[in-house]
């Protein structure tokens, strides 16, 4: 029997896709999680064969699931309201199965449905035409390293540089250096960077 999990913070939004699927095969087992950290759990402790999940699920966007289910080559499928170039990019790396707008017809979602559970790749049409519009709203996700995001965390949370410093238990250079490594790898002002960092509440760590 296939299980389908179903990751959204919004359980009307779970009904209505758990009863597409079900049309589409009634056989299928359809499991569901309103939160990242449950639907990791979820992941790690059952053999799930199919994922559709939101991006933006109560604190922020976290591509967490659609990266678990790239490492762990589990066909996926996002739903999400969120559409512009950076998220395109991202989950295309992670070699999403299919990427459908919130805002579509029900029947392009059907047939998202109907491709996730054959493997096959569907992107509706406002995410195709989405790829050819540069849009202000991209927003690419941070790369940096642990040290840079509790960094960055302390910045965000409204401290100045001494602060940050005193709370982390480090120099103050030593804060300036992680900023500015930030800064050159992401190729982008301060601002900027908090910015992608408060947009995206999992950023790229290594």
């Amino acid at each position: 029997m296939m299980k389908i999990l179903l990751l959204d913070d919004h359980p009307l939004i779970i009904d209505f896709i758990a009863e597409q699927i079900r049309k589409i095969d009634s056989d299928v087992l359809v499991m569901t999680s309103i939160g990242v950290e449950q639907a990791l759990d979820i992941l790690s402790t059952h053999k799930i064969d199919r994922v559709v999940c939101d991006l933006q699920i109560k604190s922020g966007k976290s591509v967490a699931v659609p990266e678990y289910c790239a490492k762990h080559n589990i066909p996926f499928m996002v739903f999400s309201s969120y559409v512009n170039n950076s998220l395109i990019h991202t989950l295309k790396s992670l070699n999403v199965n299919c990427y459908v707008s919130k805002g579509t017809e029900t029947q392009h979602l059907i047939t998202a449905l109907k491709k996730l559970i054959n493997k096959e790749y569907f992107l509706c049409p406002e995410v195709v035409k989405e790829q050819h519009i540069l849009s202000e709203s991209d927003t690419p996700r941070p790369i940096l390293s642990k040290a840079e995001i509790k960094v960055l965390n302390a910045y965000k949370a409204g401290l100045k540089t001494e602060e940050v410093a005193k709370l982390l238990n480090i120099q103050t250079v030593t804060v300036r250096n992680h900023r500015a490594r930030a800064q050159e790898r992401n190729l982008c002002g301060f601002q900027e960077l908090i910015r992608r960092f408060n947009y995206w509440d999992d950023s790229h760590s290594f």
